[in-house]
């Protein structure tokens, strides 16, 4: 996982100046856009029914109840209730 100071320091620019570049370019912060990726990435994840939720969330840089709450947090359900969901139709 990246930090925004290293992102600046790849365009040789200030983390302060790519911070508000960003927010005001796009309208979200940096943190939030980053946030959403991961968000994006967990759910392709769990798509995956042989990987357990745990192992997701170590690929993730996560401890298992950390991502659990991160999840929910963004996502408005927990990883379990996702996985489930997107299983019900078949």
């Amino acid at each position: 996982m990246f930090e925004i100071e290293e992102f600046a320091g790849l365009l040789c620019i200030h983390p302060t100046h790519l911070s508000h570049t960003i927010k005001q370019v796009t309208g979200e912060t940096p943190c939030g856009i980053y946030q959403m990726k991961i968000l994006e990435t967990a759910k392709k994840l769990l798509s995956d029914k042989d990987l357990a939720i745990k192992d997701i969330a170590y690929m993730l840089s996560y401890d298992p109840s950390q991502f659990t709450k991160w999840f929910k947090r963004f996502a408005g359900e927990t990883p379990k209730s996702y996985r489930r969901s997107l299983y019900e139709d078949i």
